[in-house]
Order: structure tokens, then sequence, then C-alpha cells
């Protein structure tokens, strides 16, 4: 559960900055199902996966947040999320919607792509790549039955991310989810073989997940499925 720990300690440890869109407040109230895997003896220059986040709470009284996540665990947070907040119109979500964009949370507070409308069936396909730099990762949300872009981020983090995670984040006395949250077609490509990274996988509060496999020695990891139950 290294993974979790240290991406939940990420996500609640870094401040806000002031902007005209939502900003992340700098700690959660309670957390969700989670499934994690990490660290890794390498490190991670791939990741993929496709969220279906079901219906968005009718209300909300906080904020609410899922995600995938990936840290280096010295300083910066890959996380794009989709958002549920008391007015979700600021990305142009309808009641029961998300709104999804790419964010980068570090010492400098948070960063952020454009932000895009999230139907609860809709599937959202988030990649996570180190370019050719091998500095600069690109995180990209598309909706993974058209291809139509919904938010993109890049930044210089480094080569050194070897955790990711899933977290379902409640702050501020939110409205908890009220669907289940699916990843599904999971895939982590890593710098080099690891071996004995599919054994550092760990689940929490329900979470399942199903068809860990590898090829390449361990060098690429996929899971069929992630399913995080429903908070309420």
């Amino acid at each position: 559960m290294y993974c979790l720990a240290a991406l939940t300690t990420l996500a609640a440890a870094f401040v806000s900055t002031a902007e005209a869109v939502p900003q992340m407040a700098p700690r959660a109230d309670t957390w969700g199902g989670a499934v994690s895997l990490g660290p890794t003896k390498s490190t991670i220059i791939k990741a993929v996966t496709t969220i279906i986040p079901g219906t968005a709470p009718p209300s909300q009284n906080g904020f609410l947040t899922v995600w995938p996540g990936m840290s280096n665990g010295t300083g910066h947070l890959v996380q794009t999320t989709l958002e549920h907040w008391p007015d979700n119109s600021w990305c142009g979500a309808a009641k029961g919607e998300w709104c999804v964009r790419c964010s980068l949370f570090g010492s400098f507070g948070q960063l952020d792509g454009p932000a895009s409308p999230v139907k609860g069936s809709q599937k959202v396909k988030i990649e996570y790549t180190l370019l050719s730099d091998n500095d600069t990762w690109r995180q990209l949300a598309t909706d993974a039955d058209t291809g139509k872009e919904l938010s993109r981020f890049e930044y210089k983090s480094g080569p050194y991310m070897r955790g990711y995670g899933t977290g379902t984040e409640c702050n501020d006395n939110c409205s908890p989810t009220t669907s289940e949250q699916r990843y599904i077609n999971t895939e982590i490509t890593l710098a080099g073989a690891d071996p004995s990274f599919g054994s550092t996988i760990g689940t929490s509060q329900g979470a399942t997940y199903s068809g860990l496999t590898n090829t390449g020695n361990g060098k690429v990891w996929k899971i069929a499925e992630i399913r995080i139950p429903k908070m309420v």
C-alpha cells in the first residue's frame, strides 16, 4: 500500500492557487476505495487507463474527485481528475455530469489544462506519457469511443515516477459517490523489467481488480478491470 499512501499524502498536502476555476483544497476529509501499485524498482514511462465514472451525485455540499494518479514520491503528483462541485457549470457540465481536467500538484500549488464535461456513462481514456526529452510528462484525456480531446497538460516532472493508483477523494464534507467507478484496460509500461511490481498491488475499502498480467518479464503490466464501489 506504499503507492496509495504516497498518492493520498501528496493529494492532501498540496495547497491551492487562486484561479477563476475551482481549485483543490489542501486536504481530503475522507477517501473512498482505491487500487494502487508501487513503488516499482524501475520507473514508469507510460500509464493508460479508461474510466467510466458513473453518474455524479444529484447535488454537492463540498467537492468530490475521482482520479488515477502517479507520483515520484518527491514532490509532483500527476493527476487527471473527474470533479464534482456545487456548481459544475464552469466546465459546461449539467446535473449528474463531471468536469474532467488534467492537473499537476506540487510545491507550486496546482496547474491545470482545459476542462470538459463528462457524462456518467462516458468512457474517458487517460494517458500519462514521458516524452522523448525524458523529462516532460504529457497528460491527455480523450473520449475513448470518439477520440475527442477533453483535456491536455504537459510539464517537466522528471523521469522518476514509481507509483500509480486510483483515488476517490471527498473534501469539505462532500456529497459522496452514488455510483460505482470502473477503470478498464489499465496498462503501465516501465523503463525496465520489474517482475515483482505486481506484488505491490493493494486495495482499500472494497475496491477490487481482475486480470493482472505482465509481459516482457514485468516491463508492461495490465489490469483488465478495476471496480471502485460507491461510497453510499
